[in-house]
Parts: structure tokens; C-alpha cells; sequence
């Protein structure tokens, strides 16, 4: 079954999700842990409308370089609109799992919300081994969407709601098997880290209301769940949040491996 694509109202949600709050506060978590200096090359797998790469861009300064891909053409074309002032900033269309660098080109790597989107997962985290510079870091972002929890009066219908968004992603749990998956390709991994959403409230600087509205789509023809049935899905949400009744928590986890020399 086809996974999410962010093209057009797709990509115009993600690009909104991504100046939510919680998106800000996770930006920071992982440009803290990818940790680039001055002079650095950097590369960012699926860049989206590159968010992280502007901010990438200012770490590694004019003497260093920052690679931004994405398979979205409408994304590529935000990215290089927000990078635009950086002439060290490269925002290309390009697949992941055959990347167009050379061997050991970047110091750094990072994906949020991407590898679990990759069918060919493993070819791109050996593509990301031979494109990384020996001592070089590996920093993922991806969420168990099992351990999705959101409030709803109909516990049948957000049940069925849930099944059918696993199938957004062919890996919609990948971080209980990265660590695994990364040893397998010759990196070393570190460490996993939760970084947990936890939301009481229903508006447009929430996560989960974008989310919300990226999933609805999405499910509406998936095991048996019909157009009205994800509308209602949807409206549920303003209602839950007028009677102070809102609540979403899931479990977004950092991973972090390097290349031994």
C-alpha cells in the first residue's frame, strides 16, 4: 500500500508541523546532538523545507558545506528558498538509499522523520557508512508509533484510525531495530534517547494538530475507515479540547552511532 507522500497540501501540513512548538524545542535537541562546527560538511537526508539545514548552514560557517536532499521537488524548492543566503548550503533532489556523494565526504549525518519512510532502509544506512568520514556521527530522529497514545471518546474507530496510519511508513517502529540495523552496516551505535511529546492542548502551534491533519487524509479508504469516518476522527479533536478533555503523547527517539575508523 502506497506511504505518505509530502507533496502539495502533504507538504504544505509538514512544512506548517514543522513551525509548531514541539518542532522548535526538537530542532534544538538535535542540532545540539549533531553538535557541527565551523569548517564541517554535513549532510541531511530528507531535508524537508529545510528547517534544519538554515540552521546548519550559520553552525559550519562559508569554510564548510552542508548537503540537503529530499525526494520531494516541492520540498527542495522551499529548502532552497529558506537556504538561499548561504552559498555553502546544497539542497539537491536525490534518493537515499544511492546517494550522490563520494566516499567519506561528511563529518555528520541526520535524519528526522525519514529512515522509517525508506523501503531500501539498510541500503541507506550503508550508503550513509560510505559516505561518512571515518569518527564521523550518525544522528536519527524517528518515532515509535506504537507508543502513540490520543484521547478519544470512540475507542473503536481511534483504534482502527491508528492501525491504519502504521501503514504511513514502512518502518513504523524503526527505533526498536536501528541499533541493531546500524551494527549490521559497520557502525558503531552509541546511545538511544526518548524525546517525548506530551500535549493537553488542541491548536495550531500544537504537534498534534497538524499531525491530526496530515492523518485524516491519509486513512480515509484504509481498512474500511470511510471520508465521513476520518472527518469525525478529525472533529473530535476541537470538541475534546473545548471541554478540557485533549491529551496526545507519543514517543519520538534519538538515536546515535559513529564510524570506527
Amino acid at each position: 500500500m502506497a506511504g505518505l507522500k509530502f507533496d502539495n497540501e502533504m507538504g504544505r501540513i509538514q512544512r506548517a508541523l514543522s513551525e509548531c512548538h514541539e518542532m522548535v524545542k526538537r530542532r534544538s535537541a538535535i542540532l545540539d546532538i549533531v553538535g557541527a562546527r565551523s569548517g564541517e560538511s554535513v549532510l541531511e537526508i530528507g531535508c524537508g523545507a529545510g528547517f534544519y539545514a538554515r540552521e546548519v548552514a550559520q553552525m559550519v560557517g562559508p569554510s564548510g558545506r552542508v548537503c540537503a536532499i529530499d525526494i520531494s521537488d516541492d520540498q527542495i524548492a522551499a529548502a532552497r528558498e529558506r537556504c538561499a543566503e548561504f552559498e555553502w548550503a546544497e539542497c539537491e533532489t536525490a534518493n537515499a538509499s544511492q546517494l550522490p556523494y563520494g566516499e567519506e565526504t561528511f563529518d555528520a549525518i541526520y535524519c528526522v522523520q525519514v529512515l522509517e519512510y525508506v523501503p531500501e532502509v539498510n541500503d541507506t544506512l550503508s550508503e550513509m557508512h560510505r559516505v561518512l568520514r571515518p569518527g564521523g556521527s550518525i544522528v536519527n530522529l524517528a518515532t515509535n508509533w506504537g507508543s502513540l497514545v490520543w484521547h478519544s471518546k470512540d475507542l473503536e474507530r481511534m483504534k482502527r484510525v491508528l492501525d491504519a496510519w502504521d501503514e504511513h511508513a514502512p518502518y513504523p517502529n524503526l527505533p526498536a531495530e536501528l541499533m541493531a540495523r546500524l551494527a549490521s552496516v559497520g557502525m558503531k551505535p552509541l546511545r538511544q534517547t526518548a524525546h517525548t511529546v506530551l500535549e493537553t492542548s488542541y491548536n495550531q502551534n500544537s504537534f498534534s494538530f497538524w499531525l491530526a491533519k496530515m492523518i485524516a487524509p491519509f486513512v480515509a479508504g484504509r481498512l474500511s475507515i470511510t471520508a465521513d469516518e476520518a472527518d469525525d476522527w478529525l472533529s473530535e479533536f476541537d470538541a475534546l479540547e473545548r471541554s478540557g478533555e485533549y491529551f496526545y503523547s507519543a514517543t519520538p527517539v534519538i538515536t546515535e552511532a559513529v564510524k570506527v575508523a
